[in-house]
């Protein structure tokens, strides 16, 4: 073969170099085109199209189909152009293809076409077409290739094992999935996520092929093996189908939870609030929080300030809650935590200290302060505007005090300008030409005397003091004639003087008014 070729070429250099006088070029032109073969179809058509000059001429028999096997192309059929020798499939194809396949020589144009019915997965691969013509009596090939795949839709995995599905953390477990990805280039992938999460994490991509069906899809069957963290439990791993052409996350299947046993290495006490000294009365949750699997029995121990007796305190929900801080509060709080898990997760503890004190609060400021509190300290500011308010108030207490003495000042006034209005009116006993009983008052200055007294408030007048009905019931006594007179004028009755002393109306002169016979 080699030999033939060789000749071949060695005879065309010395036409070219010493007899041609002319070169001409070939204008033989293929084509042909790609297959691709879904598995709703049920037949491949090669179709071979050709364009050739005139004095180009292609012997009986000389176009053919070829399929690349191995590293070779082998004969299909053989063709020849219209109206010469009909197309065959050669001996050796014959069994595999001679049953379902048609070989068509168009009479109306230059093509060679076969087409496979029911096509299986061997139908795939490379195959060409090959012409070899004659132009200026020299003998010359040319090809043109075409593709046949098959694009089938990959499936959903049949199972995706995990095994075990609850182990410590740091161990493997192993990851086994197959299915029917399709094709062309189908793989399978193993990917991680948690419920309730969008995240994927890619554990194990494959491009293996375990076998081919009829169908011409790919089934693959791989095994992956994954150690797990504390992190990985509760996850859920996710088996997915894929090929070249799947749009999208692909047909998937899910495995179980798995459970990953891990002991409480840590622990943490949470202080709600959180301060770094708390004051008598203050509330305070001691919270102590651990990471474990499966989970951990927590206890709370708490040892008072100069003591080194450690007591155990009652949790509920691992918190323990004070809605009043004391003194006695002060002290240690340890939290310890500990699982089934066995040697690999030691008792975890933590301590924390909590410190109480008296502390006043803003009770320690003045009533003119405002207090100001940042965190645990506590200002006394004095507010502005008490001094404004105690002035306001100081000049109101002022106004009314001056108000009242005013008023009582007035009130006083008042009555001394009628006292003394009352005795200037009054005339002296001296002076009226009808007294001749010895200063005695009469009739005429009794009613003015009680006129004047009508127009004088009396409150609560002492004892000792001449009031208004005293001074009628003595005129009346004065007027009063006796056995031997009979006369208008003042009569002196020394019975009743003597049971009756006269007192003045007011205390602004000294000593009270007594009758001759007193005095």
């Amino acid at each position: 073969m080699y030999d033939m070729d060789a000749s071949k070429i060695i005879r065309q250099v010395i036409f070219f170099l010493f007899l041609g006088h002319n070169v001409h070029v070939s204008s033989m032109t293929m084509q042909t085109k790609d297959v691709y073969i879904s598995q709703r179809d049920n037949r491949i058509v090669l179709n071979c199209t050709y364009n050739k000059d005139i004095g180009e001429r292609i012997p009986e028999g000389n176009i053919r189909w070829q399929k690349k096997i191995g590293n070779t192309f082998q004969d299909i059929a053989i063709f020849s152009p219209p109206n010469l020798q009909q197309p065959f499939i050669i001996k050796e194809m014959d069994q595999i293809y001679n049953n379902r396949t048609e070989l068509i020589v168009p009479n109306t144009s230059m093509a060679a076409v076969m087409i496979i019915n029911n096509p299986v997965c061997k139908d795939g691969g490379i195959y060409r077409c090959l012409i070899k013509y004659f132009s200026d009596k020299s003998e010359k090939n040319q090809t043109s290739g075409s593709v046949v795949k098959f694009i089938a839709e990959a499936k959903e995995p049949e199972e995706i094992v995990v095994f075990p599905e609850k182990l410590d953390e740091n161990q493997s477990l192993s990851l086994t999935c197959s299915a029917d990805v399709g094709s062309p280039q189908g793989y399978i992938q193993i990917l991680k996520f948690f419920e309730n999460s969008d995240r994927l994490d890619l554990i194990y991509k494959s491009n293996s092929t375990i076998n081919k069906t009829e169908n011409c899809t790919e089934y693959i069957n791989v095994t992956a093996t994954y150690t797990v963290t504390r992190e990985d439990n509760g996850a859920v791993f996710r088996c997915s189908s894929r090929n070249g052409l799947t749009q999208g996350p692909g047909p998937t299947r899910e495995s179980n939870k798995i459970s990953v046993l891990y002991g409480p290495d840590e622990t943490t006490i949470s202080l709600t609030p959180n301060k770094s000294m708390y004051t008598v009365g203050d509330r305070l949750t001691i919270q102590c929080i651990t990471d474990s699997n499966p989970p951990s029995t927590i206890n709370l121990y708490f040892r008072p300030n100069g003591s080194s007796v450690e007591r155990p305190m009652g949790l509920t929900d691992n918190k323990l809650e004070f809605d009043s801080l004391q003194v006695t509060d002060s002290g240690t709080y340890t939290c310890t935590a500990v699982n089934e898990v066995g040697s690999n997760s030691p008792n975890a503890t933590t301590r924390v200290t909590v410190s109480v004190k008296r502390y006043y609060g803003c009770s320690q400021c003045r009533y003119i302060d405002t207090c100001q509190q940042n965190y645990d300290e506590i200002e006394c500011i004095l507010n502005k505007w008490v001094p404004t308010a105690v002035v306001f108030m100081t000049l109101s207490v002022a106004f009314a005090v001056s108000s009242i003495v005013l008023y009582i000042n007035r009130k006083r006034s008042q009555e001394t300008i009628a006292v003394k209005t009352m005795h200037n009116t009054r005339p002296h006993p001296s002076d009226a030409p009808e007294d001749n009983g010895g200063g005695y008052a009469s009739p005429s200055d009794l009613n003015r005397t009680q006129e004047h007294s009508l127009l004088i408030t009396h409150h609560n007048e002492p004892d000792g003091y001449t009031t208004t009905q005293d001074v009628v019931q003595y005129a009346a006594v004065q007027k009063k004639p006796t056995k031997d007179q009979v006369s208008d004028e003042n009569v002196y009755d020394s019975a009743w003087n003597s049971d009756n002393v006269f007192f003045k109306l007011r205390p602004d002169t000294q000593g009270p008014h007594r009758s001759p016979e007193q005095q």
